[in-house]
């Protein structure tokens, strides 16, 4: 897999740069259908580093994307404490979780390393490597 690394400037503006960053680095190397669910996860995730870990417009969220002819992934850094994933069971008639829910619901493989600073959250998308015969 193929890796590259992009810092964010946090505050309300990182979820937006994370979403171009990813189009740039992505946009010709897999299907749009997985450039659209990565760009929403990628938001989610920074927007929850920015809120929950409280990462200001002075800090840095740390973007880590990767692909290969398989799968995508994308990690997503910050210097908060990290917490439990317990909002992922939660649904779009809950208050607050609803980001992990669309994790959980789109994300081929997902999960949270909070035992070390940073805190990692990580995604993974699958991708065929060309479409289906008749797609």
């Amino acid at each position: 897999m193929t890796f590259s690394d992009v810092q964010l400037a946090g505050g309300p503006g990182a979820p937006a740069e994370a979403r171009r960053a990813l189009r740039e680095s992505l946009h010709d190397r897999v299907p749009s259908r997985v450039l659209e669910d990565a760009g929403l996860l990628v938001s989610e995730l920074v927007t929850n580093s920015v809120m929950h870990g409280q990462v200001s417009a002075e800090a840095r969220v740390g973007l880590r994307l990767g692909v290969n002819e398989r799968r995508v992934r994308i990690e997503v850094r910050d210097p908060g404490r990290g917490f439990a994933a317990a909002g992922a069971d939660a649904g779009p008639d809950d208050p607050g979780g609803y980001g992990l829910f669309l994790v959980t619901q789109l994300a081929d493989a997902w999960g949270i390393a909070a035992d070390g600073d940073p805190t990692t959250v990580w995604f993974e998308l699958n991708h065929p490597l060309s479409p289906p015969a008749g797609a």
